[in-house]
């Protein structure tokens, strides 16, 4: 009887031993590098809460500056985005009012904000501010005024930098291959103390100044 009692006993503990190896072993395959209960194996798709943001990273406008006949921009937004396409992206002109195309049509001069977002609701917005010049009607200059003021700014001077910059910042400067417009013109006479010189103006046909070719006086 005694030795039946004994082998029922070591039995039970035999029972036991295992059952307790086996919870050990489940429970270390929850928490060790093959469980999912582990963060490091949590898939980087589950866990990539990057907000989707579509980046503003050009604006182009459209005509490049008023004229008499056309008083206000078209705009287009460039974006990108590691997640964003186009296609997800929404576009605004005060944050308030989306739409899905990147183009404004009848944007006015002045200064503006642009935003874009993925088509959620709570993402978070790109902006982008702006400023598109106003038309202003001046008399076109001739190539002696324009000297004049080239020598002055040479010396910085700020009202000759004023005067210059009145016929468009944007306007197309040629025969310099490292100074592309009036607004780099102006900037590069003064810093650099450069004497350039108008060899001749171009008009468009509302007789705007469309462009000046210049050459360094030597």
């Amino acid at each position: 009887m005694k030795k039946i009692i004994l082998k029922i006993v070591l039995l039970g503990l035999i029972v036991t031993t295992l059952f307790s190896c086996d919870c050990k072993k489940n429970r270390n395959n929850t928490l060790d590098g093959t469980g999912s209960m582990d963060p490091e194996n949590i898939s980087n798709e589950e866990t990539d809460n990057t907000p989707q943001i579509p980046q503003i990273t050009n604006i182009n406008k459209s005509p490049d500056r008023l004229t008499k006949e056309v008083q206000t921009y078209t705009v287009t937004l460039i974006t990108e985005g590691k997640k964003v396409k186009l296609e997800d992206t929404k576009f605004s002109l005060d944050g308030k009012k989306w739409q899905e195309s990147p183009e404004f049509k009848n944007v006015k001069c002045g200064e503006h904000i642009f935003y874009a977002r993925y088509k959620n609701k709570n993402s978070l917005q790109s902006q982008k501010a702006m400023y598109f010049e106003c038309f202003v009607d001046v008399p076109l200059p001739t190539v002696s005024q324009l000297n004049e003021l080239l020598k002055k700014i040479a010396e910085c001077d700020d009202n000759a930098m004023d005067e210059f910059r009145k016929y468009g910042k944007n306007v197309p400067v040629h025969g310099i291959s490292d100074v592309g417009n009036i607004e780099r013109l102006v900037r590069d006479a003064c810093t650099k103390e450069v004497i350039y010189v108008v060899k001749e103006i171009k008009s468009d046909k509302s007789g705007n100044l469309a462009g000046i070719i210049i050459y360094k006086n030597q």
